[in-house]
Order: C-alpha cells, then sequence, then structure tokens
C-alpha cells in the first residue's frame, strides 16, 4: 500500500514530467500526463498501480546507486 506521503513525492515526481510524456499500460490504456496526474491525485485504481510502479523504479534506482 502506497502512503499519503509516498503519493505526495509521486505527485510531485510527475509534474515534473514532461508534458508530451505518454504512459501505455497493457489492460489499462494509454494516458497523457495530465490523466495520469488525475489518476495519482484521485488516489484510484490506476493512480495506485502508477504510483507503485514510481516507487519500484526509485527503489531500484537507490540500489544501483
Amino acid at each position: 500500500m502506497v502512503t499519503e506521503q509516498e503519493f505526495n513525492l509521486i505527485e510531485k515526481r510527475l509534474e515534473a514530467w514532461n508534458e508530451k510524456f505518454l504512459i501505455v499500460s497493457v489492460g489499462f490504456g494509454n494516458f497523457t500526463k495530465d490523466q495520469i496526474l488525475e489518476h495519482v491525485k484521485a488516489r484510484d485504481e490506476i493512480g495506485q498501480k502508477i504510483a507503485e510502479i514510481q516507487l519500484y523504479y526509485l527503489k531500484k534506482l537507490k540500489e544501483r546507486g
């Protein structure tokens, strides 16, 4: 489960992305940066999954350093 603090971190990270950024997810569809942010802010199923993926990426990035 993603904590509120982690959601806030992910929101800030997504806000910094390029406006042309697009995510394609099998089973969920295509999402623009703004759509991704809406889901993360709503804390819905898609937002939860995006946050989990982002946290996994950040943890793996930290392990490499």
